[in-house]
């Protein structure tokens, strides 16, 4: 069984292009293409698709906002973030907003379909340079001069015996 797709881009050369690949796999559908958000959600793509590609920047409601919307009506669609930009806070904002994967534009054809497959077959698809974002924020050291930083030993030898009670 085709893997339904759906395409939200608002630059109709790319949704052109991506549309044109999707329609030349024999294991993908293409169900539909909007040129925005608005008309994304009035079409019900998350009733249409298996797996909606997503931009972020668009006029009237942006990507991200899309994914929040669309994401909680129907929990077995992933959604997948396609985009030119890299950075941190989008990125995290798409993943918290129910985006499956994030991948940048400039991805190959083989990537984006290895990526459609991964995200429907339950995995989070990112290109490297995402990936490498991602893994930076959860790495990142703590915090110094924290409050318990600027404890001495002894208070915080009380502060252990007070926890033990």
């Amino acid at each position: 069984m085709a893997i339904r797709l759906a395409i939200i881009e608002d630059n109709a050369p790319i949704r052109k292009i991506l549309s044109g690949w999707i329609q030349q796999e024999e294991d993908f559908e293409l169900v539909a293409a909007y040129p925005d958000a608005e008309k994304a959600v009035k079409g019900n793509v998350q009733a249409l698709a298996d797996v909606v590609l997503v931009d972020i920047n668009m006029p009237g409601m942006n990507g991200i906002e899309c994914v929040r919307l669309l994401k909680p009506l129907n929990r077995d669609v992933n959604y997948v973030m396609l985009t030119a930009y890299h950075d941190a806070q989008l990125i995290f904002d798409a993943l918290s907003a129910g985006a499956g994967g994030y991948l940048l534009k400039r991805a190959t054809r083989e990537e984006l379909m290895a990526a459609i497959k991964d995200v429907h077959g339950g995995g989070s698809p990112m290109s490297s340079s995402i990936a490498r974002i991602v893994v930076e924020a959860f790495q990142k050291k703590p915090v110094k001069d924290a409050p318990l930083d600027q404890l001495t030993t002894r208070e915080r030898e009380v502060l252990d015996l007070l926890a033990k009670g």
